[in-house]
């Protein structure tokens, strides 16, 4: 688990060794102030080269076009058969994705997999400063 926060947001990401999936869980305020941490989340996510990568909304309070920008940087990152997918983002969040067609880089739906799928990756452990590096 990687945990990265910020004066008004919260980065979480979470790996499963099998199949090879990250979940990343953003919280709060995802503007200008939170672009460093996500790519580093990007970067992070290039390393580990899941077949998935679950973005959890659903505690986003305001969204930017960081946000966008973050989803189309890991798109890029992701090899083409990596499902890029995002879950349960409010209304204003939702709002955002559709009017710019973000859908086309991702795919929506409004579940996240059972939470006993989702652990920390044996790699990723909190107190491994190398965990961090890129990631501010």
């Amino acid at each position: 688990m990687v945990q990265v926060s910020g004066d008004h947001f919260v980065i979480t990401v979470l790996t499963a060794p099998r199949p090879p999936a990250a979940l990343v869980c953003l919280a709060g305020e995802i503007d200008m102030d939170a672009d460093p941490a996500l790519s580093g989340v990007v970067d992070r996510l290039s390393a580990v080269a899941p077949s998935e990568v679950v973005v959890d909304l659903a505690d986003v309070t305001f969204a930017s076009s960081t946000l966008l920008n973050f989803l189309a940087r890991a798109r890029v990152a992701l090899t083409a058969d990596t499902a890029l997918v995002v879950c349960r983002p409010r209304h204003h969040t939702r709002r955002l994705l559709e009017m710019t067609n973000v859908g086309q880089l991702v795919t929506m739906r409004g579940d996240l997999p059972p939470s006993g799928y989702w652990m920390p990756h044996g790699a990723a452990r909190p107190e491994d400063p190398s965990v961090l590096a890129g990631i501010d």
